[in-house]
């Protein structure tokens, strides 16, 4: 079967959109399969305030609470609520020497758990670290 100009560029148009649709959701593919430890790095460090927290833990409601007092919306990583939780969290103990949550970070810096979070926001340490953003 010969293609006439209307078939031939219906299927070169076919091919560009597909070729574009792969472009697009390459990239979701890639962070996918990011390991833990880029996981961990890319959220800390491209989020102003990102807190590794569980959904059910009263000390993970109460930092959420404080910084939504502060108008603030942190990045929340729900630990129980992802397949590589515990990957995270066995990263956590590496990075900052605890798997406890929270652990929350603010411009790249360790705050610590919601009890440090409270001294931070009291010693004015974290309004500081917020105005530097």
């Amino acid at each position: 079967m010969k293609m006439n100009e209307s078939n031939k560029r219906c299927v070169f148009i076919l091919t560009l959109v597909l070729m574009m649709m792969m472009m697009i959701h390459a990239p979701m593919r890639v962070s996918a399969s990011k390991s833990p430890e880029a996981f961990v790095q890319s959220v800390v460090y491209s989020n102003k305030i990102t807190i590794f927290s569980k959904s059910y833990c009263p000390y993970c409601r109460r930092a959420k609470h404080i910084f939504s007092e502060l108008k603030e919306q942190p990045y929340v990583v729900e630990l129980d609520l992802r397949d590589d939780g515990y990957k995270i969290q066995d990263v956590l103990l590496e990075l900052v020497g605890r798997r406890t949550v929270p652990q929350i970070f603010v411009n790249g810096k360790h705050i610590g758990g919601a009890d440090d979070l409270g001294v931070a926001v009291r010693n004015g340490v974290l309004q500081d670290l917020l105005s530097t953003s």
